[in-house]
């Protein structure tokens, strides 16, 4: 499943970017959701953003909702669902009092109505995730979150009990199950540095290994991408232009993308990369790379789209 990472270059231009890896679905589009948008949950309740925002998402088939898998906000917010199977613990029933979201529907909350990290940290006690399918789905995904904002902090919200909590993910890297402890445990091991925590050790380790030109995990296990992005990502030295960082950022999620085979498309089990995204949180631009043309398309929040653009707004994305 997917891989995402948060990047500061030399610029000091913060960044979020991510592979969108899923089974055969309904397509992935460029999603546009404005301020004061009315949207329904999957518990068939409503809320109301106070921000704008765009990011990847995809059109429910059943009713007027829309998923979002990652996307920034005008303030400069991001968030972005991961798959974590195996760890999550979700809520029977909605209880009173508190704020009652299905998984599919924390993105929306999140980037919605809030405009910093700090923010949604202090709501989170207030959050009771709920376990029901979001439209026709099959199932109740079990998702972790990565979040980031222009103080340049990381931050992973991984639901293992009904209360949630957010931890500093100090690597800036996140992919599936394991929960990130346990990546962060792999990631040291595999470097041979003592400890369980993500250190400055762990970062000269990183770029000692990258020089040396030794082999780098593959294959899709997310053990072998947290560790290969994260290698990647902090044994190169600080990208120092937006350019150069949108060209690397790229590279180093297409080592880790998982290819579609045709011959598989009827299976439910089939998972590959629908699209790769970037976004620059200071400029809240979104670039978004389709697995079927490969073409770049980038689309700016601009304070001028979030003030005037009153409806939700589904982008081609080829």
């Amino acid at each position: 499943m997917c891989t995402s990472l948060t990047y500061t270059n030399g610029a000091g231009h913060h960044f979020f970017a991510r592979t969108m890896d899923f089974p055969t679905t309904t397509p992935w589009r460029p999603i546009f959701l404005p301020r004061d948008y009315r949207w329904l949950t999957a518990l068939n309740t409503h809320r109301t953003t106070r921000y704008a925002l765009l990011g990847g998402g995809r059109i429910a088939a059943d009713r007027p909702a829309y998923l979002m898998a990652d996307g920034v906000n005008e303030r400069g917010l991001t968030c972005a669902e991961l798959y974590l199977p195996g760890a999550v613990t979700y809520a029977a029933d909605p209880l009173a009092g508190k704020i009652n979201l299905t998984p599919q529907d924390f993105i929306n909350w999140a980037l919605g109505e809030h405009a910093t990290l700090a923010e949604v940290v202090a709501d989170l006690p207030q959050v009771r995730l709920v376990s029901r399918r979001w439209g026709s789905d099959r199932y109740v995904y079990p998702f972790h979150w990565i979040l980031s904002d222009r103080t340049g902090q990381t931050l992973v919200i991984e639901p293992t009990d009904l209360a949630l909590h957010a931890e500093i993910d100090a690597s800036g890297i996140l992919t599936n199950t394991p929960v990130l402890a346990t990546h962060l445990h792999n990631l040291n091991q595999f470097l041979r540095v003592p400890g369980d925590t993500f250190q400055p050790a762990t970062i000269t380790a990183a770029r000692d290994y990258l020089t040396s030109g030794a082999p780098l995990p593959t294959g899709p296990v997310p053990t072998n991408r947290f560790i290969r992005t994260a290698i990647t990502r902090w044994g190169t030295p600080t990208l120092p232009t937006n350019s150069a960082t949108q060209r690397a950022i790229f590279t180093w999620l297409a080592a880790v993308s998982l290819p579609y085979q045709p011959e598989r498309r009827h299976e439910r089990n089939h998972n590959y990369t629908h699209y790769r995204s970037l976004i620059d949180l200071e400029a809240k631009s979104y670039t978004f790379i389709p697995r079927t043309t490969h073409r770049l398309q980038q689309i700016r929040l601009t304070p001028q789209m979030a003030a005037s653009r009153h409806f939700p707004h589904v982008f081609p994305a080829n």
